[in-house]
């Protein structure tokens, strides 16, 4: 295996192992439970004003229906350039993270009761956060299929957005701030099993490319 390949295993790997850790954290430890409290209470007191309608208007992005149709423009542009084989990445990089997401939620479920939240506990299948795992899954779909020079200002702009979405779901009193860390792994470690996939392929000779030219 490749330097090129082992890189992202590693990176994979490396994000399943931080999830599993996030996870002991977060339903075991009481330390961190309580600091993870204080900082949703603390950024869900500021959800007045014009900070809610911003919040919903970020965390709207993330909803199945835009996520829909934002894969629906990644796959587009994979295709008008020809590589076809970087839309089916995208796809299986976009649907996959958000599935195991929802699995996640569903082995995962617990109560975890926070006094300083009072009646607006969080629910037990928060974690790890749906809305964060899509963000950053449809970001990194994005810097995958768009060409080189448009790649740092795609980074960019994804980088912004899933924070705005991840903080959002914080301050509207969805989600703890590890809730959005969680999903933001399994988005990560999907991302980098399809770039280990791609790049094996690559040097297998069998011309697929994650980073193409133009």
């Amino acid at each position: 295996m490749s330097d090129a390949v082992k890189r992202p295993v590693a990176g994979c790997l490396c994000c399943v192992l931080g999830l599993a850790l996030l996870a002991q954290l977060a339903f075991r430890t009481e330390a961190f439970g309580r600091l993870d409290a204080n900082i949703l209470s603390h950024l869900a007191a500021h959800d007045h004003g014009i900070v809610a309608p911003a919040a919903s208007s970020f965390s709207f992005l993330a909803d199945p229906l835009p996520q829909l149709a934002l894969l629906v423009g990644v796959c587009a542009i994979a295709l008008y350039r020809r590589l076809p084989r970087l839309a089916l990445a995208s796809a299986v990089l976009v649907l996959g993270a958000n599935v195991t997401t929802q699995a996640l939620k569903a082995v995962l479920s617990h109560p975890r009761f926070q006094p300083i939240l009072g009646y607006q506990q969080v629910g037990a299948t928060a974690f790890p956060s749906g809305h964060a795992t899509a963000a950053l899954a449809m970001a990194c779909a994005y810097a995958l299929v768009v060409p080189r020079r448009w790649r740092p200002a795609t980074i960019a702009l994804g980088a912004l957005l899933t924070v705005a979405i991840g903080c959002s779901r914080v301050i509207l009193h969805r989600h703890y701030p590890s809730d959005v860390l969680g999903g933001w792994l399994v988005a990560a470690g999907w991302c980098f099993a399809v770039v280990a996939t791609l790049r094996y392929f690559a040097t297998a000779g069998t011309g697929v490319s994650i980073g193409p030219r133009g």
